[in-house]
């Protein structure tokens, strides 16, 4: 598994932490073969440099927090839009089952009418019929 950058500099400005509370602890290190005399300036000089790993450790997380942040209102968005696309083709499917039943009431409409007219051709079926035929034309140019 590789480490990110972000990772890194944590990691070395832990490392940093320590070493400059050693180093501002001690004039001198002794190990056993020799011995590590440690100016004031050296520890003031890590201390500088820990300061600004640290700053820059914070900035980082400052803009992983900002990318989690966007990421969340990217994602959110997204179901947002996935929701509306489907409420608009929930209605779309709901619109074209409304005009499919509306087509098979005038159809049946039509059918009965022509088979009412054609068992018994009086006036009142003729009216009967001329008003299917006046609703498919009115169908007919709603399309």
């Amino acid at each position: 598994m590789p480490i990110d950058f972000q990772t890194f500099v944590a990691i070395f400005a832990t490392l940093l932490v320590f070493l400059t509370g050693v180093v501002l602890s001690y004039d001198t290190l002794e190990f056993t073969s020799y011995r590590i005399v440690l100016p004031q300036w050296v520890g003031l000089l890590l201390a500088a440099v820990t300061f600004f790993t640290v700053a820059v450790d914070q900035i980082l997380r400052g803009f992983i927090r900002v990318e989690e942040v966007q990421r969340s209102a990217e994602e959110v968005q997204r179901s947002a839009e996935e929701a509306e696309f489907r409420t608009r083709q929930t209605n779309l499917i709901t619109e074209e089952a409304e005009r499919a039943a509306r087509r098979a009431r005038i159809e049946a409409g039509c059918r009965a009418g022509q088979i009412r007219f054609q068992l018994e051709p009086s006036p009142a079926h003729r009216r009967q019929l001329a008003a299917v035929l006046a609703l498919l034309e009115e169908y007919r140019q709603t399309l």
